[in-house]
């Protein structure tokens, strides 16, 4: 799938809504046109990693939770 999202103006509104950001008015469309480059390239990147020849990658740095270790 190709599909191209668009992110616009209104929905970065209603992003800022739900999240409860503030959100000076007028600038919506400089970050809809961030936002809209950004879903795409983690798209691409998705569907890339997501291929049969990545599936055996592992991240090369483990963040563990201090936590997670108090029982050991």
């Amino acid at each position: 799938m190709n599909r191209r999202t668009r992110i616009g103006p209104a929905e970065v509104r209603a992003l800022a809504n739900c999240a409860e950001l503030p959100l000076a008015p007028g600038r919506e469309q400089l970050i809809a046109e961030t936002l809209d480059a950004w879903v795409a390239e983690a798209n691409a990147l998705s569907r890339k990693m997501s291929a049969a020849e990545h599936l055996e990658l592992v991240p090369a740095t483990v963040f563990t939770h201090p936590e997670a270790l108090d029982g050991e």
